[in-house]
């Protein structure tokens, strides 16, 4: 960023510019007293063609002075602050354009902020009948177009991407769809002639107490407690080693006491290597009739098969073309995060603060696509104090895309990868049909922009896969 430096303009208003760190400048505007009289002026003329005051018959159309409302009189109807306002405005207005053609060039758009307080300004409107007295100063802060190089050579990356899966796990999840919907089609049927086996569901309270040193029971243990738990033994509900061997076997009406270990990696961290007594009560027990698995259950279970056979070939095929689309989007996300590790830039923060309220609306707009939501809950999801919480929460992840964002602008300058206009206007549309869908509001140039960055990303995306060397590892067996 450039030092210190000093411009008078047209105007004749005196602009210090200086560096404020962080990715921003500060300009120290000082607007002489001459420039602030014209613009006195053109605020007392404004008065005269607007207002009317009771009393005194001016002309709003001629131009004598004769016809003017007295001063005095003016001010007393406009009010004393009103007026002021007015005139640092017309000054503002006519000195902020010239003051930033300074910074024009590498300034973020819509960035600068006046940091001086307003009414701080209205000192210099001081004289008689609020006319100027001395010359204005006011400070501008405005962030700059954040200055980006890369610390490796982008043209070199490599990554490793692990597979999402093989022909041996395509298969064992192709088997665990089919037999878990064939659990779906199954009927649960009360079981009063026999004990729990693995399979079947049933009703029954939990009770856990810890195990004192010397073997005694303890205090309960909170959260361990449940009353008329429905327990799948097939379900995935059964997470705690131990539990569903000693119960299996019991029967509808039986009670029994056994000891666990809690493991040490449990989520709950108070029972991690905890000794509990669980007391197990079952009062209800099904099992599982299947159907039998025909030409016509295959329609049921794959929309569109003509037989079992092809049902499990097509679920195959299904999940193969998942595995396959996950891999794309792994190499992706691993091309950009590597060009991101060697991106050194100062991420400005009104980008971070744009690019987490764009990530919240996306988020509101996926949920509102989902959930249909009412329009007094989408209000309460899209207030301030929501989205500042998610700006607060999400910080680290938002400048993590914005850091991705601004790597990949840079390798598309670097690289001469531009977005042409049919697709940019393409991907336009489809955002406008998509808010207009919901009835949602949208800034049609915030969207141009928008679909710029993402045109961009893919292009840069595209790129990557090309020129980055990529090392697929195995599927990971657990």
């Amino acid at each position: 960023m450039s030092g210190a430096e000093t411009v008078t303009t047209k105007s004749g208003c005196v602009v210090d510019k200086e560096d404020a760190g962080d990715g921003a400048v500060k300009l120290t505007v000082r607007v002489p007293e001459a420039l602030l009289q014209k613009c006195y002026d053109n605020v007392v003329d404004g008065f005269n063609d607007t207002v009317t005051v009771p009393g005194f018959n001016a002309s709003k159309k001629g131009s004598k002075a004769s016809t003017k409302i007295p001063m005095q009189l003016l001010i007393n109807h406009v009010g004393k602050k009103e007026f002021q306002s007015a005139c640092v405005e017309e000054a503002l207005q006519n000195s902020l354009p010239e003051a930033m053609e300074l910074v024009a060039a590498t300034a973020l758009q819509d960035s600068e902020r006046i940091t001086t307080h307003f009414m701080d300004m209205f000192s210099s409107f001081a004289g008689v009948h609020s006319a100027p007295c001395e010359d204005m100063k006011y400070e501008v802060m405005v962030e700059m177009e954040p200055t980006v190089a890369f610390t490796g050579d982008h043209k070199s990356l490599s990554v490793k991407v692990q597979s999402p899966g093989d022909d041996a796990t395509a298969q064992y999840d192709a088997d665990k769809f089919w037999n878990d919907a064939l659990k779906d089609q199954s009927t649960l049927r009360v079981v009063t002639d026999r004990g729990l086996v693995s399979g079947d569901a049933a009703v029954v309270d939990i009770e856990a107490v810890r195990v004192n040193d010397d073997g005694t029971d303890g205090a309960a243990l909170q959260g361990m407690q449940q009353k008329a738990f429905q327990l799948d033994t097939d379900g995935g509900n059964i997470k705690l080693p131990g539990l569903l061997e000693n119960i299996v076997g019991m029967e509808v009406g039986d009670k029994k006491s056994f000891e666990i270990v809690f493991p040490g990696d449990w989520p709950q961290e108070y029972v991690r290597n905890v000794k509990a007594k669980f007391t197990v009560t079952v009062s209800e027990l099904f099992g599982r009739e299947f159907p039998k698995e025909t030409d016509a259950l295959a329609e049921k279970i794959f929309p569109g098969s003509t037989s079992i056979a092809d049902a499990k070939a097509k679920i195959l095929d299904s999940i193969t073309a998942k595995y396959e689309y996950d891999l794309e989007r792994a190499i992706d996300e691993a091309c950009v995060d590597a060009l991101a590790d060697i991106c050194d830039v100062k991420i400005p923060k009104s980008l971070i603060e744009e690019q987490g309220r764009n990530m919240y609306s996306e988020q509101l707009l996926a949920m509102q696509v989902k959930q249909k939501l009412a329009p007094k809950q989408l209000e309460q999801l899209a207030s301030a104090k929501m989205v500042n919480e998610y700006l607060t929460k999400q910080k680290d992840e938002i400048e993590r895309v914005c850091r991705r964002t601004i790597a990949c602008e840079h390798l598309a300058k670097l690289e001469n990868l531009e977005v042409t206009g049919e697709a940019l206007y393409e991907e336009v549309e489809k955002a406008k049909l998509e808010f207009e869908e919901f009835g949602t509001e949208y800034n049609e140039n915030q969207l141009y922009l928008q679909a710029q960055d993402a045109l961009e990303g893919k292009l840069a995306f595209k790129w990557l896969k090309e020129n980055c060397k990529v090392e697929i590892l195995p599927a990971s067996r657990d």
